[in-house]
């Protein structure tokens, strides 16, 4: 029972972040990634000792601000995911049932996530979003779906 209120808590929590990105504003949604992006430039360029200049950094991060959006939306649903189907677990529903009925409820989660940033400035409810986040959830239930 104790496991099942920590879960519960985890969940709401982890749903509640996944909202707190949703309602950055397409400026500050993009200067957070885009800054994400830059440190991981930077000290991997000075790992590899190479020396990029200025606009060789701001091309870099432009080609890979949309490919890192989408992976942290794969991720951040695939820990969502996996959080749901271990609450499910505690309620001793069959594997069948737990791998369905978390998949249900991370897209559900992941269409009203969509549905929201439509009242975000400069923000748009994507399906193709919904798709990737419903694959991150999907493979993470599958993945702590098989444990027993």
């Amino acid at each position: 029972m104790k496991k099942r209120i920590i879960l519960w808590i985890l969940v709401i929590l982890w749903m509640g972040i996944i909202f707190t990105f949703s309602s950055f504003n397409s400026n500050d949604s993009s200067k957070q990634s885009k800054g994400i992006i830059n440190f991981f430039i930077e000290n991997i360029v000075e790992i590899f000792d190479k020396d990029l200049s200025e606009p060789e950094k701001i091309e870099l991060v432009d080609t890979l601000h949309t490919p890192v959006r989408k992976l942290a939306h794969f991720t951040i649903y695939l820990v969502l995911g996996i959080l749901v189907s271990l609450l499910l677990k505690t309620y001793n529903f069959n594997t069948k049932n737990i791998i369905l009925l978390s998949i249900l409820i991370c897209f559900l989660y992941a269409c009203s996530d969509e549905i929201h940033q439509l009242f975000i400035s400069g923000r748009s409810g994507e399906l193709k979003d919904i798709l990737i986040d419903t694959s991150g959830s999907s493979v993470g239930i599958i993945i702590f779906g098989r444990k027993k």
